[in-house]
C-alpha cells in the first residue's frame, strides 16, 4: 500500500481525516499502529500537530494533547 511513502505526519492526519472529529494524541498513536503498523513517538507527534496548529495549517487544538482538522473557513 501507500504507508512506506507516508511520514509520521501524514499517517497521523489521515487519522484524523477519517475521524472527522478531535482525537486524542493517544487514540492518535493507537490507530496509526493498527492501521499503519508503526508505533509513533508521542513527544515529536505533540511538537509537530502543536507546531502545525500555530501556523495554521488546517489543525486546531480543541483540548490538552486533542486535535482535529478543520473543516469551517480554511
Amino acid at each position: 500500500k501507500e504507508e512506506k511513502s507516508m511520514s509520521n505526519m501524514d499517517m497521523s492526519m489521515d487519522i484524523l481525516q477519517k475521524a472527522q472529529r478531535p482525537l486524542h494524541i493517544s487514540e492518535i498513536i493507537a490507530q496509526v499502529k493498527t492501521k499503519h503498523g508503526v508505533t509513533l513517538d508521542r513527544e515529536s507527534l505533540v511538537s509537530a500537530l502543536v507546531k502545525k496548529v500555530h501556523r495554521h495549517q488546517g489543525l486546531s487544538r480543541t483540548a490538552p494533547n486533542t486535535f482535529q482538522i478543520e473543516t469551517e473557513g480554511k
